[in-house]
């Protein structure tokens, strides 16, 4: 073949390719014309019929709903329900609950009305809530059939918490820990507000801090946790507390904080004083942490107390 006829091959598969190209986008762009996508409606399903009920105590529930879109379910609670978790930390375990007794009712949402949701600001707290908290007698694991430990008080449900209390043979609730149970839905809630970056630790908070170095239980000590400006350790779980004797753990990022909350929580103003008063460091990052949380419009010690 000549170069010119060469030449003039190679254009025209060079504009064929351009004219296929442009029709191929003319096709899309016709088709999109024609067919334009429109965004899935978004389904606010609930699982529940609610309100449940149409009496005074179903009004009640539904004011905290209208002011912590918060649903507070008490019937038609089914196991599948329960079991619904982030991450099942109890593989072969399932847990499982019995309905609340009608006549416990208005005890169950007392609880919650007084012990957590007064301590909390529609305006400012809506956020820290989740979507159910589910009302239940009798919460516990069962590991093939076998029934573990009443559970009070859970947080890690995907989208709900949950109370339970414990009722005897003739259908009376047993004694239970109001204040456990009011810190640990507290504190539940506290933490998704730290996580989410609406609670933030001061820089006057760690003025002074040594996150290096040991630390020690002994008061005689120079490097006791209380003369460093530590309080003591109290579990999560607000099982029990001991002397902040791991520097790996408090300097774990945001937990010196938290384990001032856990403390101001656990205890009271009077318990925090007789055990921290004569520590200067210790009682300056106290009040400054009482006065972030007020800010916020959380009063640790108002919850600590019960107040």
């Amino acid at each position: 073949m000549r170069l010119e006829d060469q030449e003039m091959t190679d254009k025209m598969r060079r504009k064929g390719i351009f004219v296929a190209a442009v029709t191929a986008a003319s096709v899309l762009l016709s088709c999109s014309r024609e067919e334009s996508l429109t965004p899935t409606r978004f389904r606010d399903d609930l699982l529940f019929e609610f309100p449940q009920g149409n009496t005074e105590i179903d009004r009640r529930i539904q004011t905290i709903q209208e002011n912590f879109n918060c649903y507070v379910i008490y019937k038609d609670i089914e196991q599948n329900h329960l079991n619904r978790a982030w991450i099942n930390l109890y593989p072969g375990m399932v847990f499982v609950a019995n309905p609340v007794p009608q006549n416990q009712l208005n005890t169950f949402l007392s609880f919650l009305e007084d012990n957590v949701f007064r301590y909390f600001n529609p305006q400012l707290h809506s956020s820290l809530f989740p979507r159910y908290f589910f009302l239940v007698d009798g919460l516990h694991r069962e590991d093939n059939g076998v029934a573990k430990a009443h559970i009070p008080c859970r947080t890690d449900g995907v989208d709900f918490w949950s109370l339970s209390f414990q009722s005897d043979q003739d259908g009376y609730i047993l004694q239970y820990d109001e204040k456990k149970m009011r810190i640990t839905f507290a504190y539940k809630a506290i933490t998704l507000a730290f996580n989410n970056g609406l609670i933030k630790i001061p820089s006057t908070f760690n003025e002074g801090i040594d996150y290096k170095n040991p630390v020690y239980g002994d008061p005689s000590n120079e490097w006791h946790y209380q003369t460093r400006g530590f309080v003591k350790y109290v579990q999560p779980d607000f099982e029990y507390e001991s002397p902040a004797t791991d520097i790996t753990v408090i300097a774990m990022a945001g937990e010196d904080f938290l384990m001032y909350v856990r403390k101001i929580l656990f205890s009271t103003p009077e318990t925090f004083a007789a055990e921290n008063g004569q520590y200067d460091l210790v009682m300056r990052r106290y009040n400054i942490v009482l006065d972030v949380f007020s800010e916020f419009g959380i009063d640790l010690n108002a919850i600590a107390t019960g107040e």
